[in-house]
């Protein structure tokens, strides 16, 4: 297949993931964030392993599978728990925007590494996005560190699982040789996951009234698998930077689509928060799509 393929299929991945949050939040409502969490990942590895398989272990070096593999099961534990745990959906729904800072972290990080030059237009970028958070989490009487106090936990974990993701993407673009590892991440993000629950629940499942919470957990498991399995494809085969720049959208979308399944009232400081934070990322990638033309126009030249 050719690489606008591999890209396209990507993109399918921003729109599975789209659902996400709002699905998430349905099921939690039925089963708590503990066994939520660990339902939809043991559903979702059993779905790529029988879609998918095993990768071919020879092809990738043992360092690249534990380094990815603890950054892919932590960055998942932080981002499900963070979303599982929020004080309200509405909070649920303002953790996936903070989160979706991830793309201009990456342009952050690769600066900090010497792979992409920072200008002016890079900077101001950065600083837009950030004043979009601020913009989602202030009410009347509220601002941003009042709202990190009353929810710490969740605030801290969708941080930590931003960068997180931000470094998996950039490490398994360098170092996967084509190989993708996704089921083999989900299986042992499953694996400690049920380690963690039996740990601190015991050995028991919740019952829930109804079909519809197992019916939420299902298709978030079917949606989580195949939208992490298309943009792993994507990243690697794909066009990496086209990808992150659609990506700046997809907090647009989730937030649209969670508000309408949670029946959620979010507040026009929240949408002009959203705005702002897609509008500063955009910045920073045309930023560097700017540096990239300008390079290739010299060497040509040259």
């Amino acid at each position: 297949m050719s690489r606008q393929i591999f890209t396209l299929i990507g993109v399918s991945a921003l729109l599975l993931w789209s659902t996400l949050v709002g699905l998430l939040r349905l099921s939690t409502e039925s089963f708590g964030p503990i066994y939520t969490v660990t339902y939809v990942y043991t559903i979702s590895a059993i779905i790529l392993f029988l879609t998918y398989g095993l990768p071919d272990l020879k092809k990738v070096s043992k360092k690249f599978l534990i380094l990815s593999s603890l950054l892919f099961v932590v960055f998942e534990l932080c981002f499900a728990f963070s979303i599982t745990l929020a004080n309200s959906s509405e909070k649920s729904i303002e953790m996936n925007i903070i989160f979706n800072m991830w793309p201009t972290l990456i342009i952050i990080i690769l600066a900090v590494l010497k792979e992409e030059k920072v200008n002016l237009m890079t900077i101001l970028g950065v600083i837009v996005s950030f004043a979009g958070i601020v913009i989602i989490n202030y009410h009347p009487n509220l601002n941003f560190i009042d709202n990190f106090l009353k929810n710490p936990i969740s605030y801290l974990l969708i941080f930590l699982a931003s960068i997180l993701w931000a470094v998996y993407c950039i490490y398994t673009k360098k170092q996967s040789n084509g190989t993708n590892a996704v089921s083999l991440y989900f299986i042992l993000t499953a694996i400690a996951l049920w380690i963690l629950t039996i740990s601190t629940q015991g050995f028991h499942l919740p019952h829930t009234h109804g079909i519809n919470g197992y019916l939420f957990v299902f298709i978030n498991a079917v949606f989580f698998s195949m939208g992490y399995l298309a943009w792993n494809i994507g990243i690697i085969k794909g066009n990496m930077p086209v990808l992150i720049m659609l990506s700046y959208f997809s907090p647009i979308f989730s937030s649209a689509f969670s508000a309408f399944v949670l029946n959620s009232d979010l507040t026009i400081n929240f949408w002009y928060g959203a705005l702002t934070v897609t509008f500063g990322s955009l910045i920073c990638w045309f930023s560097i799509r700017k540096n990239h033309v300008q390079h290739n126009q010299a060497k040509l030249a040259s």
